[in-house]
């Protein structure tokens, strides 16, 4: 799409990925959400009406941040040095909460004030496009025991804002000096376990570090791995994912059964199958975790 409005308008066009000028380019969202901005001097009523027919028109309101959202996008996604201690006390401790939503949200001052709900402590909600930012969740200085529910987050966006949001939930941290470094490792965490669990609307370091640990393996171990499983790969890709569920609801086979829909002993029929050809025992803890691993090991290799 880039090139061919780029035949059309040439130098007038710009693209980046956070917007800025407003009082000279007119901005456009892409489904890929990736952003168009072209000079106003190159455009007539008639194509801006054009434009918006496929692509969504981003307003300067929609982006405007305050001074302290801007310090916090300086240094996580510009990833420049702001003026310190301009806005933080460093004595806090503080971790991030990655979101992404499955389509942009506009009424995004609607959605801090839901969110606001389900906080004890201050927080800051960062963007850096219509569909993905961070929620900044600084500790109070006295920890209330109760926790926050970030699954009913999820359920009040998808009922009250008719969209889905991930999550990706950080460790608490001290304010440090590689703190950029530790946000861009967990969106790279973030990115990962979205990409292997693509169902799951919450994801933590404990679901991302499996595809952390396969991400990079040496192509020299793959035949091997996928030797153990004979051909199951090719004709029983089912069992497999039954097992992947299985082992990722801490082998519990109830409510694994639950989750697919499925008599238990039909479940526990495909457990014994699985141990029974690949001699690799699912109902411990090792046997569990170095099939986990070779499942994503392999579906990683497919996606490839």
């Amino acid at each position: 799409m880039y090139n061919q409005l780029e035949r059309i308008y040439k130098n007038a066009m710009i693209q980046t990925s956070s917007p800025h000028s407003f009082s000279r380019y007119v901005w456009f969202l892409t489904p890929e959400n990736d952003y168009y901005g072209i000079n106003k001097e190159a455009l007539s009523t008639r194509d801006i009406l054009l434009l918006e027919t496929f692509l969504k028109r981003v307003e300067e309101n929609q982006l405007s941040m305050s001074d302290t959202e801007n310090w916090w996008h300086e240094l996580l996604f510009l990833r420049q040095q702001p003026e310190k201690d301009l806005f933080y006390n460093a004595e806090k401790s503080l971790r991030f909460i990655h979101f992404h939503f499955s389509e942009p949200l506009l009424n995004k001052e609607e959605w801090k004030e839901a969110l606001l709900a389900f906080f004890d402590s201050e927080i800051e909600i960062v963007w850096d496009s219509l569909t993905s930012g961070v929620i900044i969740d600084l500790m109070p200085e006295i920890k209330a025991e109760e926790f926050v529910s970030f699954s009913d987050i999820v359920d009040t966006t998808a009922t009250d804002f008719y969209t889905d949001v991930k999550l990706y939930i950080g460790a608490y941290t001290s304010f440090r000096e590689d703190l950029a470094d530790l946000f861009q490792w967990e969106e790279r965490c973030f990115t990962l376990s979205m990409k292997g669990r693509k169902k799951g609307s919450i994801h933590t370091f404990e679901h991302a570090l499996p595809y952390i640990v396969t991400d990079q393996l040496e192509t020299g171990h793959l035949p091997y791995i996928k030797s153990m499983f004979g051909t199951i790969l090719k004709d029983e890709k089912e069992l497999l994912q039954s097992v992947k569920v299985y082992i990722e609801n801490n082998m519990n086979v109830s409510l694994t059964a639950k989750k697919l829909f499925m008599h238990r002993n039909s479940l526990q029929y495909r457990i014994d199958k699985f141990i029974e050809r690949t001699g690799i025992d699912i109902k411990n803890f090792q046997g569990a975790m170095a099939a986990y691993l070779a499942i994503i090991i392999m579906e990683n290799e497919q996606r490839r």
